[in-house]
């Protein structure tokens, strides 16, 4: 229970003590998200086929039509997000850790040492990256051929989906859970990549539940406009205007962003705070 009432502190630390310097490299990768689906709206000009098409297009020919283009959006999306976090959040994610800890530690959060910090923990947070994105797509394809049958065998139409569409999520937020510490000990390992990765993991295990309270606590906000995408994007098509499923993408994608960071500033708090007991 003392890791729980650790993990709802940390949450409310988190909320309390944002800064956009912190923030910022977050920023960073949302603005690359962001332009993606701008050009993805825009898919008849010749910009717009060169900043979204070449992704669409690794998806199926077809997906450069409309509207079939924004029925696979969301996938074209997940990639770009996956590419982005692993080749740039390695370092970004670490250096915003280290801006975090910045002002507790007492050294510059924007010094040459912040850098060097950050950089050192990119290899062990990438390889954490790496085995995060095999492990959610192994399980996803579990979960057509397992879970996602048995639950529409019991309950069928939307339900089911739904059912469906949360144990997937649930479990993949899991699968990230144990890797979430991977880069904040890759700040404080004084460079060791063994103490960083194996390490992170093992603290993963074992703050697995609080770490999932504090995911949970966050991600619900960009859920509410990510679940109609992953339900029923024909029916928004059909419906509605594919141009919709760009836009709740993009609200998702902006309030993901800040969701993000508030998971990891949190996290790295539940770690601290677990130091300084350990201590």
């Amino acid at each position: 229970m003392g890791d729980f009432r650790g993990a709802r502190m940390s949450v409310r630390e988190a909320l309390r003590d944002f800064r956009w310097l912190e923030y910022r490299p977050f920023l960073w990768i949302m603005v690359i998200e962001v332009l993606f689906l701008f050009f993805a709206l825009n898919l008849g000009t010749a910009w717009g086929m060169a900043g979204a098409g070449w992704l669409l297009k690794t998806i199926g020919a077809g997906a450069l039509h409309y509207p079939a283009s924004y029925l696979v959006l969301t996938i074209a999306q997940s990639r770009l997000e996956w590419a982005l976090f692993t080749l740039l959040g390695s370092f970004l994610i670490p250096l915003s850790l280290v801006r975090i800890e910045a002002p507790m530690a007492g050294f510059s959060p924007t010094g040459p040492d912040s850098v060097r910090r950050a950089r050192r923990a990119y290899l062990p947070t990438f390889i954490a990256q790496i085995l995060n994105i095999v492990l959610v797509i192994l399980w996803q394809l579990l979960l057509q051929v397992g879970p996602s049958r048995w639950i529409h065998f019991f309950v069928g139409g939307i339900i089911g989906d739904t059912l469906t569409l949360g144990v997937g999520i649930l479990i993949a937020f899991l699968i990230s859970a144990l890797f979430i510490y991977v880069p904040i000990r890759g700040v404080d390992s004084g460079g060791s990549i063994k103490n960083a990765l194996l390490g992170g993991i093992q603290e993963g295990i074992r703050y697995l539940g609080p770490t999932l309270f504090i995911v949970l606590v966050f991600i619900w906000p960009t859920l509410i406009f990510l679940a109609p995408v992953q339900l029923r994007p024909a029916l928004l098509v059909t419906r509605f205007r594919p141009e919709l499923i760009a836009i709740l993408l993009l609200i998702a994608t902006v309030l993901n962003s800040f969701v993000n960071y508030l998971i990891y500033s949190a996290a790295a708090r539940l770690h601290w705070l677990g130091k300084r007991r350990e201590g």
